[in-house]
């Protein structure tokens, strides 16, 4: 498997209680799949994985994968604060028949690259040789960066470290890091506002967060930019521009539950630390949805 293309950071739906809604995700991951994402990647930051117990993040990618049936990859964010649980979730992904794991930079405590690489080396001899394993590039949130020396270390080493997922805006570094790794390497970027600008790079495709919401212009732009239609393309950044901002541009993932509400699936909620928006936040989120809608004539359509 080669990751390309749109693969949403899947959401985790929440009862009221705070258990996982099961129906609720599967709803989505089929709505997903109906609108032509090209994978899924559940339990990363969108998905509230970091904030999950790791008997529920078991529970919840042996069900994605399991809902998935083989129609598209799985890519299984398995990252945590500790090494030990990285494993046992990489091993898990595994056995449950995932098509990969992405594993963040080691967070929270500063770590210096000796022990960046022995992480991920750690990680990527954990499960077979056959088996996919993307780092993850999120300095923001993370404190810590996976530096593009030990990243050509770690591809030069292990066969299995297939790709990595970046979550940084940092244009210029991404360019170096495309011209730096080898030819086939595929990058997916985090950031949506730079998702053509990435494509037109080098990079293979996004992880989106604004696509659990609005999958159509994503999936629509990457069409359009891989068969050279370049000004539809365009056009359609500019929308994923619109929709991402009246979002809040991914800085609240109550946002997205709501909107995502609003194209008739089951509200969710939040955990804690995480805030749920206010009900006069939720209204003008939507208002400006609306707003956004008309001024761009978006016309929901299936696969693409």
């Amino acid at each position: 498997m080669t990751i390309h293309g749109v693969y949403p950071a899947l959401l985790t739906p929440f009862h009221e209680s705070g258990s996982v809604n099961y129906d609720a995700l599967e709803k989505h991951i089929e709505f997903l799949i109906s609108k032509g994402v090209h994978g899924l990647f559940p339990l990363g930051t969108t998905g509230e994985g970091m904030l999950m117990s790791v008997g529920e993040r078991k529970e919840v990618a042996r069900q994605v994968v399991r809902i998935a049936a083989g129609r598209l990859p799985v890519v299984i964010h398995v990252g945590d604060q500790t090494t030990v649980s990285t494993l046992e979730l990489a091993r898990h992904a595994e056995e449950i028949g995932a098509d990969g794991v992405s594993v963040v930079c080691p967070y929270f405590f500063p770590v210096d690259d000796e022990a960046i690489y022995m992480h991920y080396a750690a990680v990527a001899q954990s499960v077979s040789e056959s088996f996919a394993v993307y780092a993850y590039n999120f300095p923001g949130n993370a404190r810590n960066e996976i530096s593009l020396s030990v990243l050509l270390k770690l591809i030069e080493r292990h066969p299995n470290i297939r790709g990595l997922k970046s979550s940084s805006d940092n244009f210029s570094q991404l360019n170096q890091i495309i011209n730096a790794t080898p030819e086939g390497f595929p990058i997916m970027l985090g950031p949506d506002q730079l998702f053509l600008a990435g494509l037109q790079a080098g990079t293979a495709g996004g992880v989106s967060g604004n696509a659990n919401v609005f999958p159509e212009p994503f999936v629509q732009a990457y069409r359009c930019f891989k068969e050279g239609r370049i000004e539809e393309a365009r056009s359609l950044q500019k929308l994923i521009w619109a929709l991402s901002d009246a979002m809040n541009n991914g800085l609240s993932m109550s946002h997205f539950k709501h909107a995502l509400a609003s194209r008739g699936f089951a509200d969710s909620i939040v955990r804690a630390p995480l805030r749920n928006i206010s009900e006069a936040e939720k209204l003008q989120m939507l208002e400006k949805l609306e707003q956004v809608k008309a001024q761009f004539d978006f016309q929901p359509g299936g696969a693409t």
